[in-house]
This record gives structure tokens, C-alpha cells and sequence, in this order.
């Protein structure tokens, strides 16, 4: 899993915490500026959310704003399992419906 931040490609099951730095890495760039970090965590995982059909309440946007506050490994494995879990049994993508 070498790709960068793919919150819309299902991506993973991770087995250490170094597969899932390799996913985001690029968040890592930007961390020295306050805030960036968490930004880049939220928007990763608000796009797993909006990419598979996720529908949020303010208590699911307040609790991902927590998770956003940690490493971006974190963010990276939810976004992953959001991503998994959308797919069929057997990990074939869905077709899309007209």
C-alpha cells in the first residue's frame, strides 16, 4: 500500500503502523504549520465519508474531528476501513447505478 492519502480507493487491511504512514506520508509534509495536520486528517476523512455515500450527523463530525486531531496513521486506517466496507464481498467494486 505506497499510494498517497487515497481516501476513495480502498486501500489496506494494514498490518503495521509503518503500511499505513506509507499511505500518508504527504500529510506529514505540511505538519509544521499549526493546524495543517488536523486539516489534512479531517478532509481525509470526510472525503472517505462523502466518497462512499456516508451520511454524518454533528455527533459523527465531532467525534472525526477528534480522531483528525491524532496521527495521520489513524486517520488513514478509518478512512480504509470506510473504503472496505463499501465494497462487496470479495473487495469487486460496485457498479455504479444510473
Amino acid at each position: 500500500m505506497t499510494a498517497s492519502s487515497t481516501a476513495g480507493a480502498a486501500s489496506g487491511p494494514y498490518d503495521t503502523e509503518a503500511d499505513a504512514f506509507a499511505e500518508v506520508r504527504d500529510i506529514y509534509t505540511g505538519h509544521a504549520k499549526h493546524g495543517v495536520m488536523r486539516a489534512r486528517n479531517l478532509d481525509l476523512l470526510l472525503r472517505a465519508c462523502a466518497d462512499h455515500g456516508v451520511e454524518l450527523g454533528d455527533y459523527d463530525r465531532a467525534v472525526l474531528r477528534r480522531l483528525a486531531a491524532g496521527p495521520p496513521e489513524t486517520a488513514q486506517v478509518l478512512a480504509s476501513l470506510i473504503a472496505r466496507a463499501a465494497l462487496p464481498p470479495g473487495g469487486v467494486p460496485r457498479p455504479e447505478r444510473a
